[in-house]
């Protein structure tokens, strides 16, 4: 399946004009892991392997009841499946399911670090820690609101509580909540070197100090912003209600550019030398080449 040109939007300083490359029904989640871009099709039930170098679907691999949230870690892809309440573990190398694993209700995003895997569990308001080398949960953690987010960095784990409107500090030594602080729909968390970067459904994203948790700046972007990701040292963020992605400066804690994407862009990945951006309502994923 080959890339096909996009002329009708406009590219970001640093990279090129956009491609668009078809996937499925739908194109939520994306990361980069195992030489590979992984992005969920929930519609089709699935989840899809990207050549990144080439622009070309490599393999779908089946994933029953809404996939979801996707990590990457211990050779592994790990994909929540919202409606069935369980992660299913994918061998990266062979495309293999190796075991399906029961958490909450409706797992929304996941995240690998310090050794195991960690589940947002939106309907249950707590936070599944799954420990890879025997494919279960070993601690469930009761967070409350409606947990979306999440992010391992800075020795801790971040949670976005978008019910009750926080981001939450989980000890992963203890599995224990250590302080939360109050951030307007937080939905998203990404981090930088010395930030967690929160996205939030007022449209705005938190710059936060992750040592003190308190806000160094607070950014206005596009409608509904989620899941952004760090690419040569700036925010990307994918604004869904304005089909765009915003381009955020660590220096100015400003929006430095603005770029079209496709129709409910959810989510942006780096892989391949490319900024990739999902469009959930087209199952298409848009490539900006970066430049070297």
């Amino acid at each position: 399946m080959a890339a096909v040109v996009v002329t009708a939007c406009g590219s970001a300083s640093g990279a090129s004009e956009p491609t668009k490359l078809h996937i499925g029904a739908s194109a939520s989640f994306a990361l980069a892991g195992g030489g590979a871009l992984w992005a969920t099709d929930h519609t089709a039930g699935r989840l899809v392997r990207v050549d990144p170098v080439a622009g070309r679907v490599k393999a779908t691999i089946g994933v029953a009841g809404y996939p979801f949230g996707i990590a990457y870690g211990a050779g592994s892809v790990w994909v929540g499946s919202r409606y069935a309440g369980r992660v299913t573990r994918l061998n990266a190398r062979t495309n293999r399911r190796q075991a399906r694993i029961a958490v909450g209700s409706a797992p929304y995003a996941l995240a690998y670090g310090g050794g195991s895997v960690w589940v947002t569990n939106e309907g249950s308001g707590t936070v599944s820690r799954i420990g890879p080398r025997r494919n279960k949960v070993v601690k469930t953690i009761r967070v409350g609101g409606r947990p979306n987010g999440i992010a391992v960095a800075f020795g801790k784990v971040w949670v976005a509580d978008y019910g009750r409107g926080r981001l939450v500090r989980i000890g992963p030594v203890r599995n224990r909540v250590e302080r939360r602080v109050a951030i307007p729909k937080a939905d998203w968390i990404t981090a930088s070197s010395d930030s967690l970067w929160v996205s939030s459904e007022t449209g705005r994203v938190y710059r936060v100090d992750p040592a003190t948790m308190s806000v160094r700046a607070t950014v206005r972007v596009g409608e509904n912003p989620l899941a952004g990701a760090w690419i040569a040292g700036e925010l990307w963020v994918p604004n869904i209600d304005s089909g765009t992605v915003s381009i955020v400066s660590p220096a100015t804690n400003a929006v430095r550019r603005t770029i079209a994407a496709g129709p409910s862009p959810i989510a942006v990945a780096e892989a391949g030398s490319s900024a990739w951006v999902t469009s959930e309502l087209d199952g298409d994923l848009w490539r900006f080449e970066l430049a070297s």
